[in-house]
């Protein structure tokens, strides 16, 4: 079976991905993460309060409302990405930078396995509304071998994000995950 077009894409990602993650390694990789995490932080924490200041100085409140969320989001990941690669930079010139690029081209791979798999869930999204469903996908799509591959991983992702907005547990639930059944009903003491 031939390369699709859709492999070829998702190959060139999660290969680009795991090539810049050797090339930063794992530290850098996960510290620049931390960073994103970050700046949600910092705009939940601050974006209202900086935005209200910043509404006389601009005039508008949809003005400072953006001019905050710049400063905020900016400032943060200006600073996370300095201390990012500043520790990341000492763990690769130290004894440990061989595993730290390993891990970081793993996770480098992971992370295009992500970015992959929204770009099809995207790609999917667009082409079942625009043909009628999956069963009208164009061969080039359905015929790609990491189609299955990125239907299941894109099929979480969507599971994961419907769950969270329901409020449902995400992980499971603290709760057996077997059924009861009538004899652990009759020997459980009342």
């Amino acid at each position: 079976m031939a390369l699709t077009a859709l492999d070829i894409i998702v190959l060139i990602t999660v290969l680009g991905a795991a090539l810049l993650g050797l090339k930063r390694g794992f530290v850098t990789e996960v510290l620049s993460l931390f960073a994103w995490v970050a700046i949600v932080a910092m705009l939940k924490l601050f974006h209202v309060t900086l935005a209200a200041k910043l509404a006389g100085t601009i005039g508008t409140a949809s003005g400072a409302a953006v001019a905050a969320f710049v400063v905020i989001a900016g400032g943060t990941y200006i600073g996370g990405k300095l201390v990012a690669n500043a520790i990341g930079k000492r763990t690769r010139q130290s004894i440990l930078g061989p595993i730290d690029r390993a891990l970081g081209f793993g996770f480098g791979a992971l992370k295009g396995l992500i970015i992959a798999s929204l770009g099809f869930l995207v790609a999917a999204l667009l082409v079942d509304t625009a043909r009628g469903g999956p069963a009208q996908r164009p061969e080039w799509m359905t015929h790609s071998r990491c189609y299955n591959l990125l239907n299941a991983t894109s099929a979480g992702i969507a599971d994961f994000v419907d769950r969270r907005r329901r409020g449902l547990p995400v992980f499971g639930s603290r709760q057996s995950l077997r059924p009861e059944t009538a004899s652990d009903n009759a020997s459980s003491p009342r």
